[in-house]
């Protein structure tokens, strides 16, 4: 299944900002083929020069449209408050195009991300990651590996899954990605919709995000299973803010404590806990609390000066 949210070309009138399309190419760790094409688009600060950017990279099933949803975005407040933001399909998702789904993995992805960053800090000062989900993964290994950036968010997500979620991917995600390259993550629509949202979500916002999600690559899947970011967590030596919807049902709030004390090396790791929201934290009503709690995090690091 495959499409994609409606999302206007330019921000609503008098907001300054403009949506404009970018592509970065990288190589992939899985695949002999020389390059790939990773799609995205960005935002600028309206009225002042950004010297921070934030990467965005969304969770299984969803693309870079997930971040700018009309009435929800994330991408647009990020950009009015300073920042730069750049969201990308990351590889098989969207128009991040990849033929066979078994050609990337949770480190394949990582490795990408890193080259991004690399190609980012050739313009910016500073950046940032920020991950949802198995985004979240992507951002934690990028920075335990390669150490190349300045902080990390990381939404939805924690090495405790629920055991609702670790039964649905053992004894359901994981037989389809073997039996076939791209699976369904969470077996149906129905059932993907009722573990992302809460009873506080717009019916029409989860229609549009059934309706949007993407397949996923079963070598995403085979690899993320197994959470590889957990075992070097501990490398991390940034600042992290750590959000969870007080609702989720994949990676319940019940664990942040724990989750926490895993970064060990990292001098602040700040948990916040968004009311009323559910796995895709974003697309719900307090989804706009959890983006100002965001900005207000980001604009006391020293590592992520805003532009006025």
């Amino acid at each position: 299944m495959a499409g994609g949210f409606l999302v206007p070309a330019a921000a609503p009138a008098g907001t300054g900002l403009v949506r404009q399309p970018v592509s970065f190419t990288v190589s992939n760790m899985q695949e002999s083929r020389g390059s790939r094409p990773i799609v995205g688009y960005r935002y600028d600060p309206p009225g002042c020069k950004a010297s921070t950017v934030l990467l965005l990279q969304h969770g299984l099933s969803y693309t870079k449209n997930a971040w700018d949803f009309p009435g929800y975005s994330w991408a647009q407040p990020l950009a009015e408050a300073g920042y730069s933001v750049v969201a990308i399909d990351r590889l098989g998702y969207g128009q991040s195009k990849l033929e066979n789904g078994y050609d990337v993995s949770s480190e394949a992805y990582a490795d990408m991300s890193a080259q991004i960053v690399d190609k980012l800090r050739e313009e910016f000062d500073h950046v940032i990651l920020v991950g949802h989900s198995a985004g979240a993964e992507v951002t934690e290994l990028d920075a335990a590996t390669f150490g190349n950036v300045d902080a990390i968010a990381v939404l939805g997500y924690h090495h405790r899954p629920s055991d609702e979620l670790g039964k649905d991917v053992f004894t359901g995600d994981v037989p389809r990605s073997f039996a076939h390259d791209y699976e369904y993550f969470l077996g149906t629509p129905e059932h993907r919709s009722d573990m992302f949202f809460t009873k506080e979500a717009d019916p029409a916002v989860v229609a549009a995000d059934a309706k949007a999600a993407q397949l996923t690559p079963s070598g995403e899947m085979l690899s993320i299973s197994n959470q590889p970011s957990g075992k070097v967590l501990w490398k991390i030596a940034v600042p992290v803010f750590m959000q969870l919807g007080d609702a989720d049902r994949l990676f319940e709030v019940k664990y942040a404590d724990l989750e926490k004390s895993l970064f060990s090396s990292a001098p602040s790791v700040t948990v916040d806990v968004v009311p009323g929201a559910g796995h895709t934290l974003q697309l719900h009503p307090s989804g706009h609390q959890a983006t100002e709690h965001m900005i207000s995090w980001l604009h006391g690091q020293p590592g992520a000066p805003a532009c006025h």
